[in-house]
């Protein structure tokens, strides 16, 4: 990301919010709803729920939203 680093948890959490993001509309798209379902649980369960909601409804990952604010002069 252009303007701004990660700290290794972040970079972690962010990665682990994607995965389960792209797990979940997989397993949508193939109609899987029971098993779509069962991981949306897990994901609740171990308190990722609301920032992979948010990747899944707007495809933004943690720290992307601002990154326009994080960029040093000169970059575009």
């Amino acid at each position: 990301m252009s303007g701004h680093r990660l700290r290794q948890s972040q970079y972690a959490h962010q990665k682990t919010v994607e995965h389960f993001g792209n797990l979940i509309v997989h397993l949508d798209e193939q109609a899987l709803t029971h098993i779509s379902c069962m991981v949306w649980g897990f994901v609740m369960n171990i308190g990722i729920g609301y920032p992979v909601h948010r990747y899944v409804s707007t495809q933004l990952l943690s720290f992307e939203e601002y990154s326009e604010d994080w960029l040093f002069p000169g970059e575009e």
